[in-house]
């Protein structure tokens, strides 16, 4: 018999239950303080915030995986630090701004995955995959690369999941004719193609966390520049990757039987649906005068619930709307307490790269690079590198764009343009997202495909990540020229 949600919370322990509730409140409060700390600039939210993400992480501490005990060690380590070799007023100004800081970035991730919420019980997501898995292989990869970018703008990290598990349903040996070995070229092409189209993601979209830690970190830049450069740079990259496949695997030399055409109706209401998601929080930053973010944070959520409404409709206009503000209000007290390890992970890689910044003096890095015999546009192809170098031995991208925005907080006194820098770092990071083999991408992976994350890593795109490298580096210097 399968167990209802009442049995299921039943079966909950109340101590249990009580901790969920304070820990699904306390997430609430973390959404509200931040985008009152945005909004009206009240200090009290900015501590409400903090505070909350505190109670938080105390509450689910002891569930943390390895990843997320590790991330909070170096939290703690760095406000030790902190407050034993900072003066008594700096050390608390300091570790009070790293926990604004990450208290926004967990703000804005817990905001964005009520979609996740919404879209996991949508029949238009469910027909998006669907009629991405089975194109014919000739276009199959785009397809699924470009719809992965795009699913994940509503669906996030469960966009692997979702099409990862429709690949391995599809991809039988019966439809492989028999032969294993096409099977599993089929599986690594899907695959990859998926994984590419989601980490590219970060690239452009206004909703992620890589724009709000970039934009954060890189002073005087400006967003309304920023976001159309940067979705041409996505959209560039995920072509670059369905160049590579071509490359890597060529065409069979007996072409496929084509299959039954296919309505691309669901892919043009999810492009709707996005656009209107995207679009209205950049109108509202620019009516409020306020970051993408913050108008993420505010018209995501009404947005998750007009979606649930419109799936509720045939319950009748009356009562639609009720029961999707009661299933988001359940669904909060399911999801946000899961995303403990998420948000420990980004929320500490954020608190532990504040801290640690300020050990990095400013004009000890105006030294250095004056000593570098390069101009300026290969300094930031070289910054933008070494966080590709670092992600793939495990540093969080998060950390590394904190710590060179405050090294480089004079980006003029260096020659250092601002929007060519962000637009080669977000470049670097979602490149970086499919080769680092600790990341949670690369993991998820190799998981449905049954190898290691170091083959993910390296061998399957490790060539696409060489490449992607170089064109970012181009596409800096063409940027740096231009302007």
């Amino acid at each position: 018999m399968t167990a209802t949600p009442a049995s299921e919370a039943a079966a909950v322990p109340l101590r249990r239950r009580a901790q969920i509730l304070v820990s699904t409140l306390a997430v609430v409060a973390v959404v509200f303080g931040a985008i009152g700390w945005e909004l009206l600039g009240a200090p009290a939210a900015k501590l409400m915030a903090g505070l909350a993400m505190v109670v938080f992480v105390a509450l689910e501490a002891p569930a943390l995986v390895r990843g997320g005990r590790v991330m909070l060690a170096c939290c703690i380590t760095s406000a030790f630090a902190a407050w034993m070799f900072l003066p008594g007023p700096e050390s608390g100004a300091v570790i009070l701004r790293g926990l604004a800081n990450a208290s926004f970035v967990i703000g804005l991730f817990a905001s964005v995955s009520l979609l996740r919420d919404a879209a996991e019980t949508s029949a238009l997501i469910q027909r998006c995959g669907d009629l991405m898995v089975r194109q014919p292989p000739g276009r199959r990869y785009l397809v699924l690369s470009l719809g992965s970018h795009m699913v994940s703008v509503v669906l996030n990290f469960g966009v692997l999941t979702l099409l990862g598990a429709m690949v391995q349903r599809g991809n039988t040996l019966e439809a492989a004719g028999g032969d294993a070995r096409i099977a599993g070229i089929r599986q690594q092409r899907m695959l990859t193609a998926i994984l590419r189209g989601y980490v590219l993601m970060p690239v452009w979209s206004p909703l992620s966390v890589a724009f709000v830690v970039t934009q954060t970190a890189v002073p005087d830049l400006d967003w309304s520049v920023l976001v159309p450069i940067q979705f041409v740079l996505g959209m560039l990259l995920v072509l670059l990757g369905w160049a590579v496949d071509r490359m890597t695997f060529p065409r069979p030399t007996v072409p496929p039987q084509p299959g039954p055409e296919r309505s691309w109706r669901p892919m043009a209401g999810l492009a709707a649906l996005i656009t209107a998601v995207v679009a209205g929080s950049l109108l509202l930053a620019v009516l409020l005068g306020i970051r993408p973010a913050v108008g993420a944070m505010i018209v995501v959520p009404l947005s998750a619930l007009v979606w649930l409404t419109v799936q509720y409709w045939t319950a009748g206009p009356a009562r639609a709307p009720l029961r999707a503000a009661r299933r988001l209000g359940v669904r909060l007290t399911i999801s946000m307490p899961s995303y403990r390890n998420e948000f420990v992970i980004l929320g500490g890689a954020t608190f532990f790269g504040t801290v640690a910044s300020v050990f990095i003096s400013p004009e000890w890095t105006a030294r250095v690079v004056a000593l570098l015999p390069f101009p300026a546009a290969v300094v930031m192809v070289l910054l933008a590198w070494s966080m590709m170098f670092l992600a793939r031995y495990g540093v969080p991208q998060i950390v590394t764009v904190t710590l060179l925005g405050h090294a480089f907080a004079d980006l003029t006194q260096h020659g250092i343009d601002p929007l060519v820098l962000a637009s080669g770092l977000l470049g670097a990071w979602g490149l970086s997202g499919c080769t680092t083999p600790i990341g949670a991408a690369t993991l998820t992976v190799a998981r449905l495909a049954g190898v290691s994350s170091q083959t993910v890593g390296r061998e399957w795109n490790g060539r696409y990540v060489l490449a992607g490298a170089v064109f970012v580096a181009l596409w800096m210097f063409a940027l740096d020229a231009l302007r």
